[in-house]
């Protein structure tokens, strides 16, 4: 018989050495290399004549396989080690590198001087180009990881199997993974067949790539040599290339591949002696883990049936051994015949309901023949495809073999059901799985096979699943989490630069779900760091180092809301790592009323924020809470033709003005002008502005030579005057202007890194002089206009760097362009220009913005990335099924969640933690058109009705009453039951004479661009009906009911209030309303529930809108008090409720003073509930009624009323230093929601207008 491996009398084409262990060679001259090769090195051996020939004499005879027992076929020989020929320098060098294993990829430990190996695949490599099942690119095994084999348990059936009687159950560890699989003799045959056709081709030089390059795989002993680890400590001008033409032993030249001497590389074999001549020896060492030498995979020859049970055990020993040393050899383990185990059949048009086959009009639904049910779209319809299945811990899909791509990423579900057999599959070798998302049809190819297929689904749902595949509370999508660590935000500064963190940490994956998204939007502000804070250019950042970004974003109905998604999506995805998609398609899914309302940003799978905070324009804010964003640069007001000269100045005055609340600067009257007013100078003037961008550490600031004093002069006596310029942001439309300016302005060119890096200088440095200089840019960029001459010079400055940066945070501003804003008086319009003012800063004040998140770490963030993935899976499977750009997402797993040690959070604590949604069919994919999810509703339903002394809560909505089943004068349209549970346990603690109190926050007015009192303001007062209808207007309102059912006060129980904050614009005083966003219940200082659900049947009853949020609950807990008594107080919950309190009551800053003493630490004593909390309110409001005449107001009861009211002057116009005084008598925010506000007219839109043609549950 001829050696196995050899054709024509040549050497098998791989390789000229082979390892001593297979048949024990123990030849002493070679026991101390054997040594050192079992410790991991490779050796440079002497290249010589002699050498070479004593080497390939000493391993030849390993090659020379005879069949020593005629029962084992070994056509399947591999050699262990190689003989490589490489150029070190100007002299070839030899070297042998033992024991290699190209699953083995290794990285320099720079800071150890060591070589690390990775045992893991990244999990981003799911992501990476789809490889065939047939080519061996494909890497699948875990670096450096053995398969080890075991044949656990045999079934012998010798009536049914006559020639292969014996089922063998094999288990399979590979890593931290096991799984089983069963096969008969005959697949182990069928796979040593195809294994030794494919090693017998390789020994014939067919002329395509790919054959060339696993002719090369296996020469180099199943590792890729163009590996430069395996030269690693070569000097870095060696180059390592494969050789592409084997070398013969017929004494023919060899052919190096490359023309260039260095980048040589060749097998050798003795009759190339000759070229080793003169050959320098060099020798490398690198520390490698010591691993067994593989054996060769020995397949045992005798049929199944004429093996005895008596000699079982024997055969089970021979096959796993055959298994063990097959799956240890790299090039036969990547080889598609190894991994069929996967392969099923999928029936296409089974994926989701209206996309399976013709049901010829209905009639197989009736089920009259279980076959003909299916014949249509088995055989006339439907067809069938090659699938390779897998199943993870949870989560199930497939792949199409031919190019590798994921075809169906599948969520274990509490809908998961698998089933086979004719009345369910209509075949006798077909499975049916079933999920709430997908209804796929199967077929195996035996009755056995489908039946392991169903058990392991079953098994898998049940044990590792199981969290999702049975009920949970509130039921919910998710489990309960203990020793979940969480952290709350209050208002966007907190929450943005946490998010921003987040993502500049991110290693591998970022989601993001928006209802409105603006790229341009700063994370951290003041911007001290230019654009290095911007969303877009961090998301665009972290796609470069190649982390993948998915963002889904609420598609809108332009002409019904204008945040234009479609240029956020267009904005954000300019890197292939970034993808973008928008949902609902209104045509196709028929959806225009509802909106896609989560809000999570998912960091790795590992950290979660969510809540009420968009990233978008308008959001960022913090406790201030600030009316104006002037600046310390503001431009002097002129009126008629005189124009002051303006002029730079830095004071402390106006940084107080800029930063504080209640001392800012007193400039101009309050307009409510709605035009977008870009500045703009006069006609008769030239336009001498520049623009200004956002300083950069180490920036210089450039003053105009024409605004400084000459040496020696004072800046009285060079003329300056010294008044503010403002920082208004640029009109994109004078893009020529500036450009010619910035030519000007480019004399200081070294703009913000000298100016920033002096703001942190050390104490050394702060003690010489500082010079500034500012570097103009485009206006398509976020800079900011100043009136100036142009051309410019340095003025050297001695503050030091502590004074600067103290006072340069009155100097920036915060909200750019578009994020300036006050969207009841004007809302957001053309996006696509988002550093132009949309209102003028100069007149009228931004709205503020009171909101809270949160961030939930481990498991529980796993299940918000679940969340998004469930949704984004769906949504490519109705858009985008077949686009290979947009990927599947898959969960990682629960097991094993590694935190990121550079992201810190602070102030963490321990809480059990719940994730709950409103989901349905339109917004997360479900079969069934009438199932929902609203475990928001129900878990706000059962806190409620647990609570035991008080209950918080801040909303954007407070939309809920009593349902009109039968109920005289009731609506038919609320049907989220929020307001009857809390009537209910309202009534239960008057009954049992126990205090309890409910806390309701919510704006003042609903966030609707227009004017309440006239045309415009339909939509404010359609939401303000609704409001009013659940609080106190109607016998469905709680504040009725309460007062039917017996309760005289019912302020004694809850009461209802809303933020106001005031400042000084022009020198006059100013106040706006603070827009309550938030979306949270805190309940007895224990339970939490914060997420982006409206108290409103939109994002309550889940067939609406889709929401998302959390409970959490404390597991470490502190002193506090409950009505005069000790209260364990949760960690999270109690501190989070007294935060809110101090904001509100003006108490953040007031350390030393008297409201200082305020006690806020029990919620329910009447101390507290009369004398603090609802006195301040109500003192709060009759002032503000006093100095400003605010609408909305109680005094107000008629449109009538509400014009007579407007036209009289308030006092802050009419002596504004009295306003002044009597508003420093305001505590903070809180003011009470005027109950009486035009309670006298009819709020509801007129049939006529187009609100009026809107459903009415588009409203509630």
């Amino acid at each position: 018989m001829a050696d196995a491996g050899t054709v024509g009398g040549a050497l098998p084409p791989y390789a000229l050495t082979n390892s001593d262990e297979e048949h024990g060679s123990g030849e002493e001259d070679a026991s101390e290399e054997n040594s050192n090769n079992e410790e991991g090195e490779g050796v440079f051996r002497d290249c010589t004549d002699e050498a070479v020939v004593e080497h390939h004499n000493r391993c030849l005879p390993e090659f020379q396989f005879s069949l020593v027992d005629s029962e084992y076929d070994e056509t399947l020989a591999f050699p262990d080690s190689v003989t490589i020929l490489s150029n070190v320098g100007d002299k070839p060098v030899l070297v042998e590198r033992k024991e290699t294993d190209d699953d083995e990829e290794e990285f320099d430990d720079e800071e150890n001087n060591s070589v690390v190996l990775r045992h893991e695949i990244p999990f981003t490599s799911i992501y990476g180009p789809s490889v065939k099942f047939n080519s061996f690119q494909r890497k699948v095994f875990i670096p450096g990881r053995e398969i080890h084999v075991r044949i656990v348990d045999t079934e012998r059936s010798v009536t049914t199997h006559l020639l292969n009687p014996n089922l063998y159950t094999i288990e399979l560890t590979h890593g931290p993974f096991k799984w089983t699989i069963k096969r008969r003799y005959k697949h182990f045959n069928s796979l040593h067949q195809q294994l030794s056709f494919f090693r017998t081709s390789l020994n014939i030089p067919f002329p395509s790539r790919s054959h060339k390059e696993k002719r090369t795989t296996l020469k180099a002993t199943a590792r890729e040599m163009a590996d430069e680890s395996t030269l690693k400590d070569l000097p870095s001008h060696t180059k390592v290339k494969q050789t592409s033409t084997p070398l013969r032993a017929e004494g023919r030249s060899s052919k190096i591949a490359g023309s260039n001497a260095n980048n040589a590389m060749a097998m050798i074999s003795p009759n190339h002696s000759s070229i080793l001549a003169g050959l320098t020896p060099r020798r490398i060492q690198k520390k490698r883990k010591k691993k067994k030498k593989r054996k060769l995979p020995r397949f045992p020859n005798r049929p199944e049936s004429l093996v005895t049970v008596e000699n079982l055990s024997v055969r089970i020993k021979q096959l796993e051994d055959y298994l063990y040393n097959l799956l240890n050899i790299s090039l036969y383990r990547s080889h598609h015949e190894t991994g069929k185990e996967g392969v099923i059949l999928k029936r296409t048009g089974s994926t989701r309901p209206g996309q399976a086959g013709c049901n010829f009009f209905g009639c197989f639904q009736k089920n009259c023949c279980v076959r003909c049910n299916y014949f249509c779209s088995d055989v006339v319809c439907g067809t069938w495809r090659n699938r390779w299945f897998f199943v993870k811990e949870t989560c199930f899909g497939y792949i199409r073999p031919t190019d590798g791509s994921i075809r169906a990423v599948i969520l274990f579900d509490q809908g998961f059901d698998v089933s086979t057999g004719i009345y369910q599959t209509g075949m006798r070798k077909g499975l049916q799985v079933l999920t709430n998302n997908r209804h796929i049809v199967l077929k195996c190819w035996t009755r056995r096979k489908c039946k392991e297929w169903m058990q392991y689904l079953k098994n898998t749902a049940n044990s590792y699943a199981r969290d999702f595949t049975l009920p949970n509370p509130h039921m919910s999508f998710a489990p309960m989490r203990a020793n979940t660590h969480a952290t709350w935000y209050v208002d966007g500064a907190q929450y943005m630069s946490a998010v921003a963190d987040g993502l500049e940490a991110a290693l591998e994956e970022i989601y993001i779900a928006d209802w409105w998204l603006s790229p341009e939007i700063y994370m951290k502000r003041p911007a001290l760091d230019g654009d290095y804070w911007r969303l877009d250019k961090i998301l665009l950042r972290k796609a470069e180092q190649g982390v993948r970004v998915f963002v889904l974003l609420y598609k809108e109905v332009e002409m019904a809301l204008g945040i234009n998604s479609y240029y956020s999506k267009s904005t954000l995805a300019k890197h292939e790592n970034i993808k973008v998609m928008r949902h609902p398609d209104h045509a196709r899914g028929g959806i225009l009323l509802w909106a896609h309302h989560e809000k999570i940003v998912v960091i790795d799978q590992t950290y979660a924020f969510m809540g009420g905070i968009d990233l978008c324009y308008g959001r960022w804010d913090d406790h201030h809470h600030r009316l104006t964003d002037l600046g310390s640069i503001s431009t002097s007001s002129f009126s008629g033709s005189t124009r002051r000269t303006p002029s730079l100045y830095f004071t402390k005055d106006d940084t107080d003005s800029a930063f504080g609340s209640r001392k800012s600067s007193r400039n101009a009257h309050y307009d409510t002008s709605a035009k977008e007013r870009p500045p703009s100078p006069p006609p008769d003037e030239p336009n001498t502005s520049i623009e200004l961008k956002t300083l950069k550490p180490g920036d210089r600031l450039l003053i105009p030579s024409t605004l400084v004093s000459s040496p020696g002069e004072t800046p009285a006596e060079s003329g300056i005057a010294l008044e503010g310029m403002k920082l208004n942001t640029p009109e994109m439309e004078r893009k020529n202007v500036l450009d010619r300016l910035k030519n000007n302005a480019m004399k200081g060119a070294r703009m913000g890194k000298d100016f920033m890096h002096r703001l942190t200088a050390t104490e050394t440095e702060e003690k010489s002089a500082e010079v500034y200089t500012i570097e103009s840019e485009e206006a398509t960029d976020h800079e900011v206009n100043l009136n100036m001459a142009s051309g410019g010079q340095e003025v050297a400055i001695t503050t030091s760097s502590t004074q600067i940066l103290s006072e340069f945070c009155g100097q920036a501003k915060y909200w750019f362009g578009k994020d300036y804003s006050n969207f009841i008086l004007k809302d957001w319009m053309n996006l696509n220009s988002p550093f132009v003012d949309i209102i003028d800063r100069t007149t009228t004040p931004r709205m503020p913005w009171h909101d809270v998140g949160l961030c939930v770490v481990g498991t529980s963030a796993r299940d918000v990335a679940r969340h998004f993935i469930q949704r984004w899976n769906a949504m490519k499977l109705e858009k985008l099924r077949d686009n290979t750009r947009f990927p599947y997402l898959m969960p990682k797993s629960y097991h094993q969640v590694r935190l990121n040690p550079n992201i810190q959070q602070n102030r963490q604590q321990r809480v059990t933690c719940q994730l709950l949604r409103s989901v349905s069919a339109w917004s997360c994919g479900f079969i069934e058109a009438d199932l929902v999810e609203q475990s928001i509703h129900d878990a706000y339903i059962q806190t409620i009705t647990k609570a035991q002394h008080y209950v918080y809560i801040e909303n954007q909505f407070f939309i809920t009453m009593q349902l009109g089943m039968g109920v005289p004068g009731a609506y038919n349209n609320v049907r989220n039951q929020i307001g009857e549970t809390l009537f209910k346990r309202i009534v239960r603690a008057h009954k049992e004479r126990k205090p309890f109190r409910v806390y309701v926050i919510m704006p003042l007015l609903p966030g609707f661009e227009g004017d309440v009192g006239g045309s415009t303001g339909i939509a404010v007062r359609a939401i303000t009906h609704w409001n009013y209808a659940s609080i106190s207007r109607g016998r469905t309102s709680i504040l009725t009911r309460l007062q039917e059912a017996g309760i005289a006060n019912p302020e004694n129980y809850i009461s209802f209030h809303s933020l106001r904050n005031h400042s000084f614009l022009n020198n006059t005083p100013i106040t706006e309303l603070i827009y309550v966003h938030s979306k949270l219940l805190i309940a007895d200082d224990r339970v939490v529930i914060c997420g982006s659900a409206n108290i409103n049947d939109r994002s309550m009853i889940g067939k609406r809108d889709s929401e998302i949020a959390a409970i959490l609950m404390d597991e470490e807990f502190e002193d506090g008090r409950m009505n005069g008594k000790k209260y364990p107080s949760g960690v999270f919950a109690g501190r989070l409720r007294k935060y809110l309190f101090k904001e509100h009551l003006g108490l953040l800053e007031s350390e030393g003073s008297s409201r200082s003493d305020l006690d806020i630490n029990d919620p329910v004593c009447e101390k507290f509930w009369h004398g603090t909390w609802r006195r301040i309110s109500m003192q709060n409001t009759e002032i503000y009624d006093e100095v400003f005449k605010c609408i909305p107001t109680d005094f107000v009861k008629t449109f009538a009323s509400l014009r007579k009211y407007q036209e009289e002057p308030p006092l802050a116009k009419t002596a504004p230093d009295l306003a002044a005084n009597r508003a420093n008598d305001i505590q903070g925010y809180l003011v009470d929601l005027p109950l009486e506000f035009l309670n006298k007219e009819v709020l509801t839109p007129p049939g006529t207008s187009k609100e009026g043609l809107i459903p009415t549950s588009v409203w509630t």
